[in-house]
């Protein structure tokens, strides 16, 4: 994802052309602590095999807030190797849902410093 101060979305319907634009696969959105929580994952990519020989995945989350007038407040990625816990033996399906659950709890961590140094209200 190629993201710059200049072509970050400013609303909701500007965050779901976003998610379209950057190749991403919307998931879903979780609430948290009056927060949208908006999710969404790349394809296997393959076009860094120095760093992931076997691919990799990128999952996002974005946060907007009702009292923002849903402009997106923050978001990020997480970068995931296909290979990730092999040794698990997980099912592909297992893999997703650890990414998503991952991606969600950086979110969390994010809205709650936001709370915790006072731009955001408990």
């Amino acid at each position: 994802m190629q993201w710059t101060r200049t072509h970050l979305p400013k609303s909701r319907a500007q965050l779901e052309q976003f998610v379209k634009d950057n190749g991403l696969h919307p998931y879903g959105v979780a609430d948290y602590k009056g927060r949208e929580i908006f999710l969404a994952e790349t394809e296997l990519e393959l076009d860094r095999p120095e760093e992931h020989p076997w691919g990799y995945y990128q999952t996002a989350w974005f946060v907007t807030a009702p009292d923002s007038n849903e402009k997106m407040d923050g978001g990020s990625w997480l970068e995931f190797a296909a290979m990730h816990d092999l040794e698990e033996g997980w099912t592909q399906e297992a893999k997703h849902d650890a990414r998503i659950e991952a991606t969600i709890q950086m979110a969390i961590q994010w809205i709650d410093k936001n709370i915790e140094v006072g731009r955001y209200n408990a």
